[in-house]
């Protein structure tokens, strides 16, 4: 990433100004947590916070195949992980409601792992095989109708950009669930903010949605063939050329 000092005080301010954020909806997502069925209100709690941090760091979005989601249906969104600018892009832009499945090492991040659990995230253990599949099928069986979950199928962000093999984890919930899957190809986040930084420059975020992939009736045996068709169906809207600064 090319290093402007301009743009240092912005990010100064910004990070200042999310870290005091973060305090702040987070408390207000762990009280709000404490009443039943209050699901839908920490999603959108939790929308506000992504919607404010983007625009403290000048990152804008933009959607498109939104058309192929069906309304209350429930999906498994596997997306392209390009680091921090996307998550935002996905909290703000996506039109469904999703929980997400997240590392248990965010649980520890101060004030920031107490609100992202107080939102429904599902979190796995990755160092316990066992214990990772069993929370995420609990977590897919108080899935509420409507709700999806969204899984990084390549488990860490990108190291250039590129799309990095998968892990099956999201395809044997699907296939276990038959919930269809939903590819989501994110392009800009990689160069907003790359992995390894703090250090962020304003831009522009697209997320492309594609075909619904039916996953009812199929069996573990499917699940390569479910992850090839998935990683290509990704990758043919993936372009790591893409400027997000024009």
């Amino acid at each position: 990433m090319r290093f402007d000092l301009l743009l240092l005080p912005r990010q100064i301010c910004a990070w200042a100004l999310i870290g005091l954020m973060t305090i702040i909806i987070a408390s207000l997502l762990v009280i709000v947590n404490v009443f039943p069925r209050s699901g839908y209100l920490t999603f959108r709690i939790g929308r506000v916070w992504n919607m404010v941090a983007a625009w403290f760091m000048g990152v804008r979005f933009s959607l498109n195949g939104a058309e192929k989601i069906v309304k209350g249906e429930s999906y498994v969104i596997t997306p392209n992980h390009q680091g921090f600018a996307e998550i935002l892009a996905l909290f703000v832009a996506f039109p469904v409601p999703f929980k997400w499945v997240i590392k248990k090492e965010l649980r520890k991040i101060p004030f920031f792992g107490r609100g992202l659990m107080a939102t429904g995230a599902i979190c796995l253990d990755r160092s316990n095989r066992e214990s990772s599949v069993k929370s995420l099928q609990e977590g897919m069986k108080n899935l509420a109708r409507g709700w999806s979950v969204l899984i990084y199928p390549e488990g860490t962000r990108t190291p250039d950009g590129r799309l990095q093999a998968f892990k099956k984890g999201a395809f044997m919930t699907a296939v276990q669930t038959g919930i269809p899957i939903l590819p989501v190809t994110c392009n800009g986040a990689y160069k907003i903010l790359p992995k390894k930084t703090v250090l962020f420059r304003p831009g522009h975020v697209t997320l492309t949605i594609g075909d619904p992939i039916p996953t009812a009736g199929l069996s573990e045996h499917d699940v390569p063939n479910l992850m090839e068709r998935t990683w290509q169906a990704i990758n043919a809207d993936l372009n790591p050329d893409f400027d997000p600064f024009r």
